[in-house]
């Protein structure tokens, strides 16, 4: 029932049923009109990467690069942490991360041994998944032993940061430099500041690719685009349940 919940709620499920409703509704033409107008550019802006990027940039305020944690005081930090982001299975019934996980994993690991530091992975089997996200992840960038802490009990960012504090409590520390995709940053260090923990946070973006057409892609319609803004809202939606619920306050998302 929550899957299909969320399937019904997550853009661009519910901009298509509103072009659906307007056409069923096409002897009133005013109303169908602005129904399928409002629903259509909706959707062309959101599929728009510059728009992704505007609804993203609020969600990674206060985040740093790897350079700026390189060239500032990082011995305080008891370790760092890395949330999963998923897992899906192949063909042949395989396990494998998502890209968002393989990014945040990748770059924690490279700060971790620039640094020194205890590196956490924090993901559980959600979904009821045959292994925690944490230890698929772990295994695919070829981490094992003392390279790495798992933490695969958690579900959610709220259960990641109950998780982790106790992890860093244990390790004599309560500050924890977090590394996690730019629009995941705001929620993910809201919950461990509710938890106690002071956070400094990392955005994990690896090196695109690029086109060949420059700066105009980021104006022109594309799945990758919509997925992003889809990401986006998912995050805005998902801090506003986090408030009510009581899971981070406020004064949390502020770093």
């Amino acid at each position: 029932m929550r899957a299909l919940l969320e399937i019904l709620i997550a853009i661009p499920t519910p901009l298509i049923l509103m072009v659906a409703v307007g056409l069923v509704l096409w002897k009133r033409r005013r109303l169908s009109f602005v129904l399928i107008a409002t629903a259509t550019v909706l959707l062309v802006a959101l599929s728009l990467p510059i728009v992704a990027k505007m609804l993203a940039r609020p969600l990674a305020a206060g985040a740093i690069s790897s350079i700026e944690v390189m060239t500032s005081n990082s011995a305080n930090n008891a370790a760092i942490l890395v949330p999963t982001a998923g897992i899906f299975r192949d063909s042949n019934g395989s396990w494998w991360s998502t890209a968002a996980g393989i990014e945040r994993a990748v770059t924690g690991q490279r700060l971790s041994q620039m640094l020194n530091m205890p590196l956490i992975l924090s993901g559980g089997a959600p979904s009821g998944e045959s292994q925690p996200e944490a230890k698929i992840l772990a295994a695919q960038i070829g981490l094992s032993g003392l390279d790495v802490i798992l933490e695969t009990d958690a579900k959610n960012s709220y259960e990641t940061a109950r998780g982790v504090a106790r992890i860093v409590t244990r390790l004599g520390g309560n500050r924890v430099l977090l590394v996690t995709s730019p629009a995941h940053v705001t929620r993910m260090a809201a919950s461990l500041r509710r938890q106690g923990l002071v956070v400094s946070a990392v955005a994990a973006v690896l090196p695109k690719r690029e086109s060949g057409l420059g700066p105009i892609t980021d104006f022109l319609p594309s799945a990758t685009g919509m997925g992003r803004s889809r990401a986006a809202i998912h995050e805005y939606l998902a801090i506003l349940f986090y408030l009510v619920q009581g899971h981070i306050r406020t004064f949390d998302l502020v770093s």
